[in-house]
């Protein structure tokens, strides 16, 4: 299924079950709520949720994709398949949101009620700290000896 067609399901489901703010309220809300997360980051920022400020960003949607909700199982090792090949980051995005989407259907409405946020789940990765280099030759502020 085209990005596009999944996106229009997605806002379907999203306007239905993810509040303005705060968790979702359901299990299925929520892993909607994680991977458009993700996405969103991906696509407003570039953040991965493995590296740099992406840990922080998109860290914790991403852990409690495959730590915390029922498709855990199902869900790590497409998400695996990113860390050492960008290249595939969207495809894989896209694969989950689909995987999530057609579970949702699945449930038919009868969603399981959950106060489970993602927000409580910590990323598995470390946002690298950037450091502070002399703008005049390059070295990092504690080694530089220019004045």
């Amino acid at each position: 299924m085209s990005n596009e067609k999944l996106e229009t399901r997605s806002d379907v489901l999203f306007g239905k079950l993810v509040p303005v703010s705060g968790n979702a309220g359901t299990m299925e809300g929520e892993m909607l709520r994680a991977i458009n997360k993700i996405i969103y980051r991906k696509y407003n920022d570039g953040d991965y949720f493995f590296t740099g400020y992406g840990c922080e960003t998109a860290g914790p949607a991403h852990s409690f994709l495959i730590q915390g909700c029922p498709l855990s199982y199902k869900l790590k090792p497409i998400f695996d398949k990113t860390i050492d090949d960008t290249s595939n980051y969207e495809k894989v995005i896209y694969e989950v949101l689909e995987i999530i989407l057609d579970y949702i259907d699945s449930r038919n409405g009868d969603y399981e009620v959950s106060d489970v946020d993602m927000y409580d789940f910590e990323s598995m990765f470390e946002e690298e700290e950037e450091e502070d280099t002399c703008w005049e030759c390059g070295e990092e502020d504690f080694w530089c000896e220019c004045e």
